[in-house]
């Protein structure tokens, strides 16, 4: 007499799940609502590094806040989020593209490349000009 099989509970079958999970409609969607709304923030934010944090206000005697570097850290740290949120929200507009044929996630690739370009220029200093 055969038992039924039980799923195997390897790393590929495990990936093979997460595949499917990530490919479905809805799991795209609440991904791309979150990396806008994470976007969003991250612009809300970008004062916190741009020129008036790191040079003063132009106020005389006004300098560089005390708390620069913690606002750099926030900053980062909310950058990588936001970077993460997209790269997993653009995989799974991808995976399920490639399931059912839907179309290209062009919004979603194009806030993605805005969020990398705004990170070339926090790291090359472009935005404490």
């Amino acid at each position: 007499m055969k038992t039924p099989e039980q799923p195997s509970s390897t790393p590929r079958a495990a990936l093979a799940a997460l595949a499917r999970m990530l490919a479905a409609p809805r799991a795209g969607n609440v991904l791309s609502v979150v990396f806008g709304l994470l976007f969003l923030f991250l612009c809300m934010i970008l004062p916190l590094v741009g020129k008036s944090a790191a040079h003063g206000s132009g106020s005389p005697g006004a300098g560089p806040m005390d708390t620069l570097w913690k606002n750099h850290l926030f900053f980062s740290l909310s950058l990588l989020l936001t970077l993460l949120a997209g790269a997993g929200a653009l995989y799974s507009k991808i995976l399920r593209r490639r399931a059912d044929g839907s179309p290209f996630p062009k919004a979603t690739a194009g806030l993605l490349a805005a969020c990398v370009l705004l990170l070339l220029c926090y790291v090359t200093g472009l935005l404490k000009i």
